[in-house]
């Protein structure tokens, strides 16, 4: 049990559950008092009430009670180094944490972070609530994902950039609640654990160049400069495919860091791209496309009762989320949110 004034995990669970405090207590049989003065550290529940506040949040007194951790694990396994500011949640008795890309200043302004880490440890910020639900996957649609459940608390969403790869090694890890996905059909990845499956897109990879580059054949592209992907990136295993076809071998190039990154690269570099359609519209790039993908969005069975998790499949399937990524060109959106293997869009328990 926790010593005096220690705060406990009481906050962040019953938000993860949707739940207001008077709810909480009509539940746990305890007074709105109590679960207050609790989640502030000015009290500490006899054994009884800890115990009936744990059953009512499905979960187990030391889960609830035990002194709060310090450490924090790299949601997609790459250390964290000291100073580094990091978004965070918390993935089933984990706090997990992604540094913000190019340290919160990829944007026009600082993009907004949950703690630092220092010596090792997270330093939360005031106010920050390690909630919401956990996806790493390389397409940007998941920033407008992101951004219309920026405001929901504990169905918020943290979008981390990773290929489909490594998304894929931390889901296996139990690291993220989920991650998207993308292949063909013929070589369309499998998951490492139980999940629930929706359907996000199509989308087609492809070569990138500058317009202004007189047009090459496909083999020839193959054979120049590319900024490439890593190992693990389904588009980077497209291009394998696609040079195997041709008699090539791959020769080492660039890496980019995702989709819109090695567009960025072509742009600028004057060179070839390994990117999606979407991608090199956004960069007025030419696009030469090796395969048609299909895009899916994996939630570990686990969290499928999350308020997150109902959140994030109920945007997926509106009108508002499919009408913005369609405005960026390179999509097909039908059936976006459809839950694979049935025909109710948003569905979970269908």
């Amino acid at each position: 049990m926790a010593s005096d004034r220690t705060p406990s995990r009481l906050r962040e669970r019953r938000l993860q559950a949707g739940l207001t405090q008077t709810e909480l207590a009509a539940r746990a049989g305890v007074s709105r008092q109590l679960v207050a003065a609790v989640e502030s550290g000015r009290n500490v529940p006899a054994v009884g009430a800890a115990l009936r506040l744990a059953r009512a949040l499905t979960t187990s007194a030391e889960d609830l009670f035990s002194p709060l951790a310090a450490a924090v694990v790299p949601a997609l396994g790459k250390p964290l180094p000291d100073g580094a500011v990091v978004r965070v949640a918390r993935v089933d008795d984990q706090l997990v944490a992604a540094e913000l890309a190019d340290h919160g200043a990829a944007g026009a302004a600082w993009a907004s972070a949950d703690g630092v880490v220092e010596n090792g440890k997270l330093r939360l910020f005031p106010g920050a609530i390690p909630a919401g639900l956990v996806l790493a996957g390389c397409d940007p649609a998941l920033g407008i994902a992101e951004a219309a459940l920026q405001a929901r608390g504990p169905s918020r969403l943290l979008a981390l950039s990773a290929s489909t790869g490594a998304a894929l090694a931390a889901l296996a890890r139990g690291t993220l609640h989920g991650c998207v996905v993308h292949g063909p059909e013929d070589a369309f990845p499998r998951p490492p654990l139980p999940v629930i499956r929706l359907h996000l897109a199509r989308w087609q990879v492809g070569l990138a160049t500058p317009r202004t580059h007189p047009p090459s054949s496909l083999e020839a592209l193959l054979e120049g400069e590319i900024v490439q992907r890593e190992s693990g990136a389904a588009s980077q295993q497209a291009l394998e495919r696609a040079a195997a076809r041709a008699g090539l071998r791959m020769r080492p190039g660039q890496r980019a860091d995702g989709h819109l990154d090695a567009a960025r690269s072509a742009a600028l570099l004057g060179c070839a791209a390994l990117t999606t359609e979407s991608a090199a519209r956004a960069f007025d790039l030419r696009f030469d496309p090796l395969e048609e993908h299909r895009v899916e969005v994996w939630l570990d069975r686990r969290w499928s009762q999350y308020p997150a998790t109902e959140a994030l499949a109920n945007l997926l399937a509106s009108r508002a989320f499919t009408t913005r990524v369609a405005g960026f060109g390179g999509y097909d959106l039908a059936e976006c949110g459809t839950r694979v293997g049935t025909a109710r869009a948003g569905s979970l328990n269908a």
